[in-house]
Protein backbone atom coordinates (compact mmCIF):
# COMPACT_ATOMS: atom_id res chain seq x y z
CA UNK A 1 0.00 0.00 0.00
CA UNK A 2 1.63 3.41 -1.07
CA UNK A 3 2.63 6.06 1.61
CA UNK A 4 0.53 9.06 0.43
CA UNK A 5 1.37 10.71 3.89
CA UNK A 6 5.15 11.01 2.29
CA UNK A 7 4.10 11.81 -1.34
CA UNK A 8 2.25 14.43 -0.50
CA UNK A 9 5.15 15.77 1.57
CA UNK A 10 7.50 15.44 -1.43
CA UNK A 11 5.44 17.01 -3.66
CA UNK A 12 5.61 20.16 -1.19
CA UNK A 13 9.20 20.00 -0.89
CA UNK A 14 9.30 20.20 -5.18
CA UNK A 15 6.91 22.63 -5.28
CA UNK A 16 8.38 24.43 -2.31
CA UNK A 17 12.08 24.32 -4.11
CA UNK A 18 9.94 25.28 -7.45
CA UNK A 19 8.67 28.56 -5.90
CA UNK A 20 12.21 29.16 -4.28
CA UNK A 21 13.56 29.53 -7.71
CA UNK A 22 10.79 31.61 -9.88
CA UNK A 23 10.98 34.04 -6.69
CA UNK A 24 15.01 34.33 -7.36
CA UNK A 25 14.41 34.79 -10.64
CA UNK A 26 11.81 36.97 -10.76
CA UNK A 27 14.33 38.62 -8.26
CA UNK A 28 16.74 38.74 -10.59
CA UNK A 29 14.27 39.96 -13.40
CA UNK A 30 13.37 43.15 -11.15
CA UNK A 31 17.15 43.58 -10.23
CA UNK A 32 17.87 43.83 -14.08
CA UNK A 33 15.08 46.19 -15.08
CA UNK A 34 15.83 48.56 -12.11
CA UNK A 35 19.91 48.47 -13.20
CA UNK A 36 18.71 49.12 -16.41
CA UNK A 37 16.34 51.75 -15.30
CA UNK A 38 18.68 53.46 -13.11
CA UNK A 39 21.62 53.17 -15.76
CA UNK A 40 19.49 54.88 -18.16
CA UNK A 41 18.87 58.04 -15.38
CA UNK A 42 21.94 58.15 -14.34
CA UNK A 43 23.19 58.41 -17.91
CA UNK A 44 20.42 61.68 -18.32
CA UNK A 45 21.41 63.29 -14.64
CA UNK A 46 25.03 62.93 -15.87
CA UNK A 47 24.18 64.47 -19.46
CA UNK A 48 22.33 67.05 -17.80
CA UNK A 49 24.53 68.00 -15.19
CA UNK A 50 27.22 68.64 -17.87
CA UNK A 51 25.28 70.75 -20.18
CA UNK A 52 23.81 72.73 -17.01
CA UNK A 53 27.27 73.57 -16.36
CA UNK A 54 28.33 74.44 -19.44
CA UNK A 55 25.53 76.42 -20.53
CA UNK A 56 26.60 79.00 -17.77
CA UNK A 57 29.85 78.76 -18.94
CA UNK A 58 28.55 80.04 -22.22
CA UNK A 59 26.33 82.97 -20.73
CA UNK A 60 29.49 83.78 -18.36
CA UNK A 61 31.70 84.14 -21.58
CA UNK A 62 28.79 86.16 -23.54
CA UNK A 63 28.69 88.43 -20.54
CA UNK A 64 32.56 88.57 -20.58
CA UNK A 65 32.78 89.60 -23.83
CA UNK A 66 29.74 92.13 -24.11
CA UNK A 67 31.68 94.07 -21.34
CA UNK A 68 34.61 93.82 -23.40
CA UNK A 69 32.78 95.61 -26.86
CA UNK A 70 31.32 98.10 -23.97
CA UNK A 71 34.99 99.66 -23.01
CA UNK A 72 35.49 99.62 -26.77
CA UNK A 73 32.26 101.76 -27.53
CA UNK A 74 32.71 104.10 -24.37
CA UNK A 75 36.41 105.06 -25.68
CA UNK A 76 34.86 105.58 -29.05
CA UNK A 77 31.87 107.50 -28.01
CA UNK A 78 34.62 109.37 -26.03
CA UNK A 79 36.85 109.76 -29.23
CA UNK A 80 40.52 111.68 -29.35
CA UNK A 81 42.34 111.41 -25.59
CA UNK A 82 44.32 114.87 -26.32
CA UNK A 83 41.00 116.78 -27.39
CA UNK A 84 39.40 116.05 -24.45
CA UNK A 85 41.27 114.62 -21.38
CA UNK A 86 38.80 114.74 -18.43
CA UNK A 87 36.58 112.89 -20.43
CA UNK A 88 38.40 110.34 -21.22
CA UNK A 89 39.86 109.76 -17.91
CA UNK A 90 36.34 109.35 -16.49
CA UNK A 91 36.15 106.90 -19.33
CA UNK A 92 38.80 104.85 -18.47
CA UNK A 93 38.11 104.92 -14.88
CA UNK A 94 35.03 103.26 -16.05
CA UNK A 95 36.35 100.75 -18.02
CA UNK A 96 38.51 99.79 -14.94
CA UNK A 97 35.17 99.21 -13.30
CA UNK A 98 33.85 97.07 -15.67
CA UNK A 99 36.93 95.30 -15.32
CA UNK A 100 36.23 94.41 -12.03
CA UNK A 101 32.94 93.46 -12.66
CA UNK A 102 34.08 91.06 -15.54
CA UNK A 103 36.80 89.42 -12.75
CA UNK A 104 33.99 88.83 -10.96
CA UNK A 105 31.84 87.46 -13.29
CA UNK A 106 34.99 85.04 -14.80
CA UNK A 107 34.51 83.30 -10.88
CA UNK A 108 30.36 83.87 -10.50
CA UNK A 109 29.58 82.29 -13.93
CA UNK A 110 30.82 79.23 -13.81
CA UNK A 111 29.89 78.63 -9.66
CA UNK A 112 26.54 79.06 -10.80
CA UNK A 113 26.97 76.27 -13.12
CA UNK A 114 28.26 74.25 -10.61
CA UNK A 115 25.07 74.96 -8.69
CA UNK A 116 23.15 74.17 -11.89
CA UNK A 117 24.71 70.80 -11.90
CA UNK A 118 24.01 69.92 -8.71
CA UNK A 119 20.34 70.61 -9.04
CA UNK A 120 20.12 69.17 -12.81
CA UNK A 121 21.26 65.76 -11.16
CA UNK A 122 18.68 66.14 -8.35
CA UNK A 123 16.14 66.34 -11.04
CA UNK A 124 16.54 63.53 -13.19
CA UNK A 125 16.23 61.16 -10.11
CA UNK A 126 19.75 60.79 -8.71
CA UNK A 127 20.12 62.23 -5.43
CA UNK A 128 23.08 60.48 -3.69
CA UNK A 129 25.88 62.70 -2.28
CA UNK A 130 29.27 62.93 -3.79
CA UNK A 131 30.90 62.21 -0.68
CA UNK A 132 34.71 62.84 -2.38
CA UNK A 133 33.41 66.08 -4.05
CA UNK A 134 32.28 67.27 -1.06
CA UNK A 135 35.42 67.08 0.83
CA UNK A 136 37.31 68.48 -1.78
CA UNK A 137 34.87 71.64 -2.22
CA UNK A 138 35.31 71.70 1.77
CA UNK A 139 39.28 72.00 1.24
CA UNK A 140 38.55 74.62 -1.72
CA UNK A 141 36.76 76.48 1.02
CA UNK A 142 39.28 75.65 3.49
CA UNK A 143 42.43 76.79 1.15
CA UNK A 144 40.45 79.88 -0.02
CA UNK A 145 42.49 82.35 2.10
CA UNK A 146 45.77 81.34 0.12
CA UNK A 147 43.90 82.91 -3.35
CA UNK A 148 45.57 86.15 -3.99
CA UNK A 149 43.70 89.17 -4.77
CA UNK A 150 43.72 92.03 -7.14
CA UNK A 151 43.70 95.55 -6.65
CA UNK A 152 40.32 95.67 -8.39
CA UNK A 153 38.95 92.92 -6.13
CA UNK A 154 41.16 92.93 -3.02
CA UNK A 155 38.38 90.77 -0.84
CA UNK A 156 38.44 88.24 -3.99
CA UNK A 157 39.45 85.37 -0.87
CA UNK A 158 36.29 86.00 0.77
CA UNK A 159 34.06 86.47 -2.13
CA UNK A 160 35.20 83.20 -3.38
CA UNK A 161 34.65 80.93 -0.47
CA UNK A 162 31.22 81.87 -0.14
CA UNK A 163 29.72 81.54 -3.75
CA UNK A 164 31.37 78.19 -2.99
CA UNK A 165 29.36 77.24 0.14
CA UNK A 166 26.42 79.10 -1.76
CA UNK A 167 27.53 76.91 -4.85
CA UNK A 168 26.83 74.01 -2.57
CA UNK A 169 24.26 74.97 0.34
CA UNK A 170 21.75 72.29 -0.86
CA UNK A 171 24.88 69.49 -1.10
CA UNK A 172 26.99 67.97 -3.79
CA UNK A 173 25.40 65.39 -6.25
CA UNK A 174 27.59 65.86 -9.54
CA UNK A 175 31.11 66.14 -8.92
CA UNK A 176 33.24 68.50 -11.29
CA UNK A 177 35.83 66.04 -13.03
CA UNK A 178 38.18 68.40 -14.89
CA UNK A 179 38.32 71.19 -11.90
CA UNK A 180 41.80 72.76 -11.79
CA UNK A 181 42.24 73.36 -7.96
CA UNK A 182 44.77 76.71 -6.96
CA UNK A 183 46.87 74.73 -4.72
CA UNK A 184 47.21 71.40 -7.66
CA UNK A 185 46.26 70.96 -11.08
CA UNK A 186 48.12 67.94 -13.22
CA UNK A 187 49.40 69.66 -16.16
CA UNK A 188 51.58 66.70 -17.06
CA UNK A 189 51.77 63.77 -19.26
CA UNK A 190 54.15 61.60 -17.12
CA UNK A 191 52.54 58.16 -16.11
CA UNK A 192 52.26 58.93 -12.74
CA UNK A 193 49.54 61.51 -13.33
CA UNK A 194 47.76 59.60 -15.81
CA UNK A 195 44.88 58.01 -14.27
CA UNK A 196 44.71 55.34 -17.57
CA UNK A 197 48.06 53.65 -16.74
CA UNK A 198 46.80 52.70 -13.27
CA UNK A 199 44.14 51.40 -14.70
CA UNK A 200 46.29 49.43 -17.05
CA UNK A 201 48.52 48.00 -14.44
CA UNK A 202 45.49 47.05 -12.35
CA UNK A 203 43.41 45.44 -14.90
CA UNK A 204 46.85 43.68 -16.37
CA UNK A 205 45.94 45.86 -19.80
CA UNK A 206 48.85 44.83 -21.68
CA UNK A 207 47.81 46.07 -25.33
CA UNK A 208 47.43 49.47 -23.42
CA UNK A 209 51.34 49.56 -23.11
CA UNK A 210 51.29 48.23 -26.60
CA UNK A 211 49.36 50.77 -28.23
CA UNK A 212 50.76 53.68 -26.64
CA UNK A 213 54.32 54.70 -28.03
CA UNK A 214 57.08 54.34 -25.38
CA UNK A 215 55.04 52.50 -22.58
CA UNK A 216 55.93 49.14 -23.60
CA UNK A 217 59.81 49.82 -23.83
CA UNK A 218 58.80 51.73 -20.16
CA UNK A 219 57.15 48.03 -18.78
CA UNK A 220 60.35 46.65 -20.18
CA UNK A 221 62.94 48.91 -19.22
CA UNK A 222 61.59 50.13 -15.82
CA UNK A 223 64.60 50.65 -12.78
CA UNK A 224 62.64 53.88 -10.87
CA UNK A 225 61.13 57.13 -11.49
CA UNK A 226 63.42 59.64 -12.79
CA UNK A 227 62.28 63.12 -13.36
CA UNK A 228 59.16 63.46 -12.18
CA UNK A 229 57.78 66.76 -12.75
CA UNK A 230 55.53 68.95 -10.05
CA UNK A 231 52.00 69.19 -11.01
CA UNK A 232 51.17 73.49 -11.34
CA UNK A 233 48.60 74.91 -9.67
CA UNK A 234 45.47 76.30 -11.50
CA UNK A 235 45.18 79.41 -12.61
CA UNK A 236 43.77 81.88 -9.79
CA UNK A 237 42.17 84.03 -12.81
CA UNK A 238 38.91 81.43 -12.90
CA UNK A 239 37.44 79.45 -10.19
CA UNK A 240 38.45 75.64 -9.49
CA UNK A 241 34.90 74.50 -10.70
CA UNK A 242 33.98 75.00 -14.87
CA UNK A 243 36.08 77.99 -15.22
CA UNK A 244 36.46 79.20 -18.64
CA UNK A 245 39.50 79.53 -19.09
CA UNK A 246 40.40 83.19 -19.65
CA UNK A 247 42.30 85.75 -18.19
CA UNK A 248 42.81 89.49 -17.82
CA UNK A 249 45.15 91.50 -19.71
CA UNK A 250 46.96 94.62 -19.66
CA UNK A 251 48.32 96.46 -22.78
CA UNK A 252 47.22 97.07 -26.82
CA UNK A 253 44.57 95.18 -28.29
CA UNK A 254 47.02 95.60 -31.11
CA UNK A 255 49.41 93.11 -29.29
CA UNK A 256 47.15 90.19 -29.10
CA UNK A 257 48.55 89.20 -31.83
CA UNK A 258 51.94 89.94 -32.62
CA UNK A 259 51.98 88.93 -36.57
CA UNK A 260 49.13 90.53 -37.36
CA UNK A 261 49.45 94.71 -37.95
CA UNK A 262 47.47 97.80 -36.53
CA UNK A 263 45.47 98.20 -39.45
CA UNK A 264 44.64 93.96 -39.05
CA UNK A 265 43.35 94.34 -35.71
CA UNK A 266 41.74 97.37 -36.27
CA UNK A 267 39.64 95.27 -38.43
CA UNK A 268 38.94 92.76 -36.23
CA UNK A 269 37.99 94.53 -33.39
CA UNK A 270 35.56 96.54 -36.00
CA UNK A 271 34.04 93.48 -37.58
CA UNK A 272 33.16 92.44 -33.98
CA UNK A 273 31.85 95.70 -32.95
CA UNK A 274 29.42 95.67 -36.15
CA UNK A 275 28.36 92.44 -35.13
CA UNK A 276 27.23 93.17 -31.93
CA UNK A 277 25.78 96.34 -32.25
CA UNK A 278 28.33 98.85 -30.96
CA UNK A 279 26.72 102.34 -31.82
CA UNK A 280 29.53 104.29 -31.86
CA UNK A 281 32.90 102.02 -33.29
CA UNK A 282 33.48 102.37 -36.44
CA UNK A 283 36.75 102.70 -38.16
CA UNK A 284 37.36 106.55 -37.84
CA UNK A 285 36.46 106.31 -34.20
CA UNK A 286 38.81 103.71 -33.45
CA UNK A 287 41.74 105.52 -35.45
CA UNK A 288 40.78 108.64 -33.21
CA UNK A 289 40.21 106.94 -29.84
CA UNK A 290 43.55 105.39 -30.18
CA UNK A 291 41.92 102.00 -28.31
CA UNK A 292 43.59 99.76 -30.33
CA UNK A 293 47.51 100.67 -29.60
CA UNK A 294 45.85 101.91 -25.78
CA UNK A 295 48.83 100.23 -23.74
CA UNK A 296 47.09 101.10 -20.42
CA UNK A 297 43.65 99.25 -20.61
CA UNK A 298 42.20 95.91 -19.17
CA UNK A 299 40.91 93.54 -21.53
CA UNK A 300 39.38 90.02 -20.92
CA UNK A 301 41.26 87.41 -22.86
CA UNK A 302 40.77 83.61 -23.84
CA UNK A 303 43.47 81.50 -22.29
CA UNK A 304 45.77 79.21 -23.98
CA UNK A 305 43.51 76.28 -23.43
CA UNK A 306 41.50 78.13 -26.27
CA UNK A 307 43.01 76.56 -29.66
CA UNK A 308 41.95 74.60 -32.16
CA UNK A 309 40.93 70.87 -31.53
CA UNK A 310 41.80 69.32 -34.72
CA UNK A 311 45.81 70.48 -33.69
CA UNK A 312 45.38 66.97 -32.12
CA UNK A 313 44.55 65.08 -35.54
CA UNK A 314 46.87 62.46 -36.55
CA UNK A 315 47.18 60.84 -39.89
CA UNK A 316 48.39 57.19 -38.66
CA UNK A 317 46.16 55.05 -36.49
CA UNK A 318 46.08 56.50 -33.56
CA UNK A 319 44.46 59.88 -35.49
CA UNK A 320 41.72 58.44 -32.67
CA UNK A 321 39.77 60.54 -31.46
CA UNK A 322 39.19 62.34 -34.35
CA UNK A 323 37.52 60.17 -36.83
CA UNK A 324 36.24 63.05 -39.17
CA UNK A 325 37.43 66.40 -39.77
CA UNK A 326 35.91 68.96 -37.40
CA UNK A 327 34.18 71.57 -38.79
CA UNK A 328 35.32 75.26 -38.56
CA UNK A 329 32.49 76.43 -36.46
CA UNK A 330 33.33 73.71 -33.76
CA UNK A 331 36.90 73.79 -33.87
CA UNK A 332 38.32 74.67 -30.52
CA UNK A 333 38.28 73.08 -27.06
CA UNK A 334 38.32 75.88 -24.59
CA UNK A 335 36.10 75.59 -21.90
CA UNK A 336 34.16 72.16 -21.01
CA UNK A 337 32.39 70.74 -17.99
CA UNK A 338 32.75 67.36 -17.01
CA UNK A 339 30.55 66.11 -14.86
CA UNK A 340 30.38 62.64 -12.55
CA UNK A 341 27.57 60.99 -10.93
CA UNK A 342 27.32 58.49 -9.02
CA UNK A 343 24.49 56.31 -7.48
CA UNK A 344 24.15 53.19 -5.40
CA UNK A 345 22.13 50.23 -6.56
CA UNK A 346 21.09 47.90 -3.75
CA UNK A 347 19.97 44.22 -5.19
CA UNK A 348 16.87 42.25 -4.48
CA UNK A 349 18.49 38.97 -4.65
CA UNK A 350 20.14 37.46 -2.15
CA UNK A 351 23.76 37.37 -1.94
CA UNK A 352 23.89 39.91 -4.59
CA UNK A 353 26.46 43.04 -2.97
CA UNK A 354 25.23 46.50 -3.37
CA UNK A 355 27.53 47.92 -6.62
CA UNK A 356 28.04 51.98 -7.44
CA UNK A 357 27.40 52.85 -10.90
CA UNK A 358 29.41 55.69 -11.98
CA UNK A 359 28.74 57.96 -15.35
CA UNK A 360 31.14 60.86 -16.68
CA UNK A 361 29.27 63.12 -19.28
CA UNK A 362 31.24 66.07 -21.10
CA UNK A 363 29.72 68.99 -22.50
CA UNK A 364 30.80 72.73 -23.92
CA UNK A 365 29.45 76.18 -24.76
CA UNK A 366 29.99 76.64 -28.76
CA UNK A 367 29.84 79.89 -30.92
CA UNK A 368 30.27 80.50 -34.40
CA UNK A 369 30.66 83.52 -36.85
CA UNK A 370 30.24 82.82 -40.34
CA UNK A 371 30.72 79.15 -39.38
CA UNK A 372 33.96 80.32 -37.94
CA UNK A 373 35.49 79.59 -33.93
CA UNK A 374 34.81 82.98 -31.77
CA UNK A 375 38.64 82.21 -31.59
CA UNK A 376 38.93 82.71 -34.92
CA UNK A 377 41.41 79.46 -34.21
CA UNK A 378 43.10 81.24 -31.64
CA UNK A 379 44.48 84.25 -34.06
CA UNK A 380 42.35 86.96 -32.22
CA UNK A 381 41.51 85.91 -28.80
CA UNK A 382 39.50 89.17 -27.36
CA UNK A 383 36.44 87.32 -25.46
CA UNK A 384 33.50 87.77 -27.45
CA UNK A 385 29.79 87.44 -26.60
CA UNK A 386 29.09 85.29 -29.65
CA UNK A 387 27.83 81.93 -27.59
CA UNK A 388 24.70 80.38 -29.20
CA UNK A 389 24.87 76.62 -28.77
CA UNK A 390 25.54 73.64 -25.65
CA UNK A 391 26.17 70.39 -26.88
CA UNK A 392 27.48 67.48 -25.20
CA UNK A 393 31.24 66.08 -26.41
CA UNK A 394 33.17 62.76 -25.62
CA UNK A 395 35.53 62.71 -23.12
CA UNK A 396 37.92 60.69 -25.09
CA UNK A 397 38.63 64.45 -26.91
CA UNK A 398 40.53 65.87 -23.67
CA UNK A 399 43.56 65.04 -22.08
CA UNK A 400 43.37 62.24 -18.97
CA UNK A 401 45.24 65.25 -16.97
CA UNK A 402 42.30 66.90 -17.12
CA UNK A 403 39.69 64.64 -15.68
CA UNK A 404 39.27 62.94 -12.54
CA UNK A 405 39.54 65.64 -10.49
CA UNK A 406 36.39 65.05 -8.69
CA UNK A 407 38.20 61.62 -7.33
CA UNK A 408 39.36 62.90 -3.83
CA UNK A 409 41.86 59.19 -4.23
CA UNK A 410 43.30 60.23 -7.12
CA UNK A 411 43.78 64.06 -6.11
CA UNK A 412 45.29 63.28 -2.92
CA UNK A 413 47.52 60.49 -4.59
CA UNK A 414 48.99 63.14 -7.11
CA UNK A 415 49.01 65.66 -4.86
CA UNK A 416 50.41 64.58 -1.82
CA UNK A 417 52.13 60.90 -2.84
CA UNK A 418 54.14 61.85 -5.73
CA UNK A 419 57.41 63.34 -4.95
CA UNK A 420 59.07 65.27 -7.66
CA UNK A 421 62.02 64.96 -8.62
CA UNK A 422 62.05 61.19 -8.47
CA UNK A 423 60.06 59.73 -5.52
CA UNK A 424 56.91 58.08 -4.42
CA UNK A 425 55.58 58.03 -1.44
CA UNK A 426 53.48 54.25 -0.95
CA UNK A 427 50.61 55.87 1.88
CA UNK A 428 48.82 52.77 3.53
CA UNK A 429 45.10 52.87 2.44
CA UNK A 430 45.50 54.64 -0.91
CA UNK A 431 44.23 52.44 -3.95
CA UNK A 432 46.96 54.07 -6.23
CA UNK A 433 49.91 53.46 -3.88
CA UNK A 434 48.75 49.62 -4.11
CA UNK A 435 48.79 49.78 -7.40
CA UNK A 436 52.01 51.09 -7.77
CA UNK A 437 53.21 48.30 -5.36
CA UNK A 438 52.14 45.80 -8.11
CA UNK A 439 53.75 48.09 -10.95
CA UNK A 440 57.17 48.17 -9.18
CA UNK A 441 57.05 44.11 -8.85
CA UNK A 442 59.79 42.70 -11.26
CA UNK A 443 57.37 39.99 -12.27
CA UNK A 444 54.35 41.64 -12.97
CA UNK A 445 56.47 43.63 -15.49
CA UNK A 446 58.50 40.69 -16.79
CA UNK A 447 54.77 39.05 -17.18
CA UNK A 448 53.70 41.81 -19.28
CA UNK A 449 56.68 42.46 -21.73
CA UNK A 450 56.77 38.30 -22.23
CA UNK A 451 52.56 38.43 -23.40
CA UNK A 452 53.25 41.52 -25.48
CA UNK A 453 56.47 39.98 -27.38
CA UNK A 454 54.29 36.51 -28.07
CA UNK A 455 50.86 38.45 -28.74
CA UNK A 456 50.16 41.32 -29.11
CA UNK A 457 50.84 41.75 -32.76
CA UNK A 458 47.70 39.32 -32.95
CA UNK A 459 45.43 40.43 -30.18
CA UNK A 460 46.17 44.16 -29.98
CA UNK A 461 43.61 46.10 -32.05
CA UNK A 462 43.32 50.09 -31.83
CA UNK A 463 39.53 50.95 -31.24
CA UNK A 464 37.16 52.14 -33.69
CA UNK A 465 35.15 54.63 -31.73
CA UNK A 466 35.76 57.31 -28.45
CA UNK A 467 38.75 57.39 -26.62
CA UNK A 468 41.96 56.24 -26.97
CA UNK A 469 44.68 57.70 -28.66
CA UNK A 470 47.53 59.12 -27.12
CA UNK A 471 46.93 62.59 -28.08
CA UNK A 472 43.68 62.37 -25.72
CA UNK A 473 41.91 59.41 -25.07
CA UNK A 474 40.49 58.69 -21.70
CA UNK A 475 39.07 55.61 -19.73
CA UNK A 476 36.04 57.15 -21.04
CA UNK A 477 34.02 57.46 -23.52
CA UNK A 478 30.30 58.98 -23.87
Amino acid sequence: MKDRTRECGQIVLVLAFMLLGLLLLALVGVDAFLASHRKNRLQNAGDAAALAAARWQGITLNALGALNLAKIDLLCKVGDPDLDPVSWHAATNVCERITALQERLAFAGPLMGFYAAQRATVKNGVDTPDDDMSALVAESVFRAPILPGTELWPEKAQDYAEMVRGATRDGVFAGADNAQFFNFAIQSGHPLYNKAFYEAVAGEDWCWFYLRGGMAELLANFSGWDEIPFAGAGSPQNPEFFGTGVHVVRGSLAAFNRDWTVHQTRAAVLELAVRNSCPNVNDFTLQQSGVITNTGLSWVAYGSGWRAWNRMHRSDAARLPLISDVKDKYNVQGAFAATRVRQVLDPFTPGVSRRVNEWTAAAKPFGAIEDRTVTWNGEFPLVSPAFTDVRLVMLGAFDEGSLGMADRAWVTHTRDHIQPPNTVAHAAGCPYCNILRKWENRDFRTAGTKWIKENAEDQCRRPTGGGGSPGGGTRHAH
